[in-house]
């Protein structure tokens, strides 16, 4: 039986390799990768999270103990080197919240209970610009985490960033927790990164970093509106 060739469709050609210029193009499906490594993204990150003058903070704490400075919502500003300002909420014991506020100015503290507007001065805070310290706050302790994952391209609070996943020592955190667990433990930590400026964008810690943590406690920072022009001035005190 002779062998029938097979007809050839030069448009249908055509139009294949049309198709594969245009996915091409688009992408093609292809997974974004990193022109850096998570230690050379994390330090990057790190080393202009010191060199920022001023920034935007919140922050979310879920299954936290309850206290006079557990703070489960929170927003405010920070301006380099010494000043500080937060609105939030205070779970002051289980199921009771209260508002507050806070300003720290240099040595100065002053506080509104139920976040009303009128302050007093006080100096029983705790040490919450350590939390933001260039030395010794966020950024000093994630350019320590430990088995970071490899860098996924992601997108958080509308930016796109690389995401890594890996654990910090709960020793490390009490700058931002303000107490170590009795029991020392690797808090898993996924921290995203601004892919335009290498700026940390969101920081995620799950797990038991203080005293009265469970397995379930996670707390969210989201950083933004870094260098920008923030005024925090001294509050009328009564």
């Amino acid at each position: 039986m002779p062998i029938q060739s097979v007809p050839r469709h030069p448009w249908l050609w055509s139009a294949l390799a049309g198709l594969c210029l245009v996915l091409a193009a688009c992408g093609g499906g292809s997974v974004k990768t990193s022109p850096y490594t998570s230690p050379q993204l994390i330090q990057k990150a790190s080393t202009n999270f010191a060199q920022d003058t001023a920034l935007h903070f919140t922050l979310a704490s879920t299954n936290i103990a309850p206290g006079d400075f557990a703070v489960t919502q929170a927003h405010g500003d920070v301006v380099r080197p010494d000043k500080l300002e937060i609105h939030g909420i205070d779970e002051i014991a289980a199921g009771t919240t209260a508002g507050i506020g806070i300003i720290f100015i240099g040595s100065n503290q002053y506080v509104s209970f139920g976040d009303t507007g009128k302050y007093s001065t006080t100096s029983q805070l705790p040490d919450l610009l350590a939390i933001f310290s260039p030395t010794q706050g966020i950024g000093a302790i994630l350019s320590q985490m430990q088995q970071p994952s490899s860098p996924v391209a992601d997108t958080v609070n509308g930016v796109d960033c690389w995401r890594i996943t890996g654990t910090v020592p709960s020793a490390l955190l009490t700058p931002i927790t303000g107490s170590a667990p009795a029991t020392p433990t690797d808090v898993k930590t996924t921290l995203w990164i601004d892919q335009n400026d290498y700026q940390f964008n969101q920081v995620v810690l799950a797990g038991v970093a203080a005293n009265g943590d469970s397995p379930n406690t996670t707390r969210t920072f989201v950083l933004s509106q870094y260098n920008e022009s923030v005024t925090i001035t001294t509050p009328p005190t009564q």
